[in-house]
C-alpha cells in the first residue's frame, strides 16, 4: 500500500511539473532557452557565438573596462575570467521570473566552475541572469554570482537598457 501512495506521489508531482511547464509564459520559456544557449556555447568556449547573445550596452561596458582598467573584467566576460579566475565546467539553469517590467526577465542557475588558483572544481555555485528584450530582440544583460537581481536594481541600474511597454490608450468613458 505504501508503494502505490508513494507511486501516485510521484506521479502528480511529475504531473504538477508538467502543468507547470506546459503553462509557462512564452516570454519566460525563451529568456531560460537563451540563458541555456549563452552557456552552452561558454561551456564549449565558443566565445563568438556567447557574445552574440550579449546586449549591446553589456559589450559596451565590457569594452569600457578594457579600456579604464586595461583588461575585461566583467561578469560577462567569461573568456577573460577563464584564463585568471574560473571556466564553466558544467550548469543547469533552474527557475526564472519576470522582471519590473515584461521585457526583463532574471533566470537562475547553478554552476560547476574549475577554478584555475586551486586546480579544483567548485559545484553547485549560484548564478543569477538578467535577460532583456531591446529592439524587439531579446539579450542577456548581466550576471550575478551567488546573489540575485532585485526589481528595485534593474530599475535603478539598467534604465534605458529595454524596450518600453506602451501603455494602451484608454477608452473614453461613456455617459
Amino acid at each position: 500500500m505504501r508503494r502505490i501512495a508513494l507511486l501516485w506521489a510521484v506521479g502528480l508531482s511529475s504531473l504538477a511539473f508538467a502543468e507547470e511547464a506546459a503553462g509557462e509564459p512564452p516570454e519566460l520559456k525563451n529568456a531560460r532557452e537563451l540563458t541555456t544557449k549563452y552557456l552552452t556555447a561558454v561551456k564549449a568556449k565558443k566565445w563568438n557565438d556567447a557574445k552574440k547573445l550579449l546586449h549591446p550596452k553589456t559589450v559596451d561596458a565590457i569594452a569600457e573596462r578594457k579600456k579604464r582598467m586595461g583588461k575585461e573584467d566583467h561578469p560577462m566576460a567569461p573568456w577573460y575570467h577563464e584564463k585568471v579566475d574560473s571556466y564553466l565546467k558544467d550548469f543547469k539553469v533552474g527557475g526564472a521570473r519576470q522582471g519590473p517590467t515584461p521585457s526583463t526577465f532574471v533566470v537562475e542557475a547553478t554552476e560547476d566552475n574549475f577554478q584555475v588558483e586551486d586546480k579544483g572544481v567548485a559545484e553547485g555555485e549560484k548564478a543569477s541572469y538578467l535577460v532583456g528584450k531591446k529592439d524587439g530582440k531579446w539579450f542577456l544583460v548581466d550576471k550575478k554570482r551567488g546573489e540575485e537581481f532585485t526589481n528595485e536594481s534593474i530599475k535603478l541600474g539598467y534604465k534605458g537598457w529595454f524596450d518600453k511597454i506602451e501603455k494602451p490608450e484608454e477608452a473614453p468613458a461613456t455617459e
